[in-house]
């Protein structure tokens, strides 16, 4: 039987629900994780990984080649810890011998804090990518598709659909509270979710951070999905989510319906024509020339487009028709 690893970016705003996928990837036979933390960042993050016998590794960027030569395992794939992978994916790499293989996205999401430990859900999957490598095989590590130089088998998104990567990419809206960085300081999160976005130099309010996009993008997909058993047990860490709310600048409610009516502004950008086509295009491409797609890209050419048609002057007479819809309860 091959043997499994995980090399994982982290901060403290995972720390709520990093218990969770450590568990979750020792159920699956994971026999090592390879941290990579910011230099003095992410000391709750820390104290988790010390009371799993998980030895952490500093890296100023928190490049996740840094572990690439301590790797001892068969195999390593690189996930972030919202990201789960599927239970049969490591039988399968042992039995078909694969050097590498690209795994989808699965995405769930909600605004909901009661979210993350629900037994439904709604899902999406989408053809941005994660893999898992052959390590004797590996030549990079890199965060969505590594790169191999040997001679074995190299599996396309065609293949990995069967196992696609489970993401929670929205957590609730603490999870977008503390990815947020700016707002739980001691996070010192860096990411581009953080990047602004500006649908309108004239008006302020159109600036946001590109996650908040990418976040109404996938809910409004997700309504119109079916709720769906959640096949994996997800836990969260209450009392370090308190821990870490406690330390918020200013009121953690109020800076949450901020974020909630942010995204829920974009949503209202979005069309649903664009939407629905969307989801029709993505199920035909998985099913007849599956590639890797950008999922950021994507949503937020979308959005532009969108935000410039709404700005004609039919869209003004849709924008009026879908408010006359959703006054009388049809929209």
């Amino acid at each position: 039987m091959s043997s499994f690893a995980i090399a994982v970016r982290v901060f403290d705003g995972e720390a709520p629900y990093l218990q969770s996928f450590i568990n979750h990837h020792r159920r699956l036979g994971v026999e090592a994780f390879y941290p990579v933390i910011a230099p003095g960042a992410a000391p709750l993050c820390r104290d988790i990984f010390a009371k799993n016998g998980i030895e952490f590794h500093e890296s100023e960027g928190q490049r996740i080649g840094s572990v690439k030569d301590l790797i001892r395992e068969d195999y390593v794939a690189v996930i972030d810890a919202d990201e789960y992978l599927h239970p049969d994916l490591f039988r399968f790499l042992d039995e078909e011998n694969v050097e590498s293989l690209l795994m989808p996205w699965r995405l769930t999401a909600s605004m909901d804090d009661d979210f993350f430990e629900s037994a439904k859900k709604r899902f999406f999957v989408f053809p941005q990518v994660k893999s898992i490598v052959k390590t004797s095989a590996l030549k990079r590590l890199r965060l969505h598709a590594s790169i191999t130089g040997g001679s074995g088998r190299c599996l396309g998104v065609a293949e990995g659909q069967q196992f696609p990567v489970q993401h929670y990419y929205l957590r609730g809206l603490d999870d977008l509270l503390l990815k947020e960085g700016g707002v739980v300081k001691r996070t010192l999160a860096q990411s581009s979710g953080r990047k602004q976005v500006n649908l309108d130099s004239d008006v302020d309010s159109m600036d946001f951070p590109s996650r908040h996009a990418r976040v109404a993008f996938l809910l409004n997909v997700l309504n119109s999905m079916p709720e769906q058993i959640d096949p994996y047990c997800m836990s969260l860490d209450r009392s370090m989510l308190k821990h870490l709310r406690d330390n918020v600048d200013g009121d953690p409610e109020a800076a949450k319906q901020e974020l909630r009516e942010s995204v829920v502004k974009i949503q209202k950008v979005y069309r649903k024509r664009t939407i629905a086509r969307e989801i029709g295009a993505t199920q035909q491409l998985l099913a007849s020339d599956p590639h890797k797609i950008s999922y950021q890209k994507r949503v937020l050419k979308l959005l532009r487009l969108d935000f410039k048609f709404r700005q004609s002057s039919l869209g003004f007479f849709e924008n009026a028709r879908d408010s006359l819809l959703m006054s009388r309860g049809r929209l």
